[in-house]
């Protein structure tokens, strides 16, 4: 597990599921030859809003602090979605229940 100057123990609270950690052998998401290609790559993607993408180069690269950010980056706009989808369906839930209260109260 990653630690950087006693980070580690906040990284989990921030975002459990996107800490880096070297992958298993065989296992390179970033299509590159070399570490020093896959940090460029990564740079590059970061730069363009990739940053699930980046985090994989980064983690090719070695670059667990950076690969960690990117990570961090990418579930942000996830969450957010998330967020505004259960809202959606919470309003749903409620303009479904009043109408059946309403049809209840309108039958009795």
């Amino acid at each position: 597990m990653f630690e950087h100057h006693g980070v580690r123990a906040l990284w989990p609270a921030i975002a459990p599921s996107a800490l880096a950690e070297p992958l298993p052998e065989g296992n390179v998401p970033c299509a590159v030859a070399t570490q020093e290609e896959a940090r460029k790559l990564a740079d590059a993607l970061f730069e363009q809003g990739a940053y699930q993408r980046a985090g994989e180069c980064y983690q090719a690269a070695g670059e667990y602090d950076l690969a960690n950010r990117a990570f961090v980056k990418a579930v942000g706009p996830q969450s957010s979605v998330t967020a505004s989808q259960l809202s959606e369906q919470r309003d749903h839930a409620r303009t479904m229940l009043r109408k059946v209260e309403h049809a209840f109260h309108a039958e009795h």
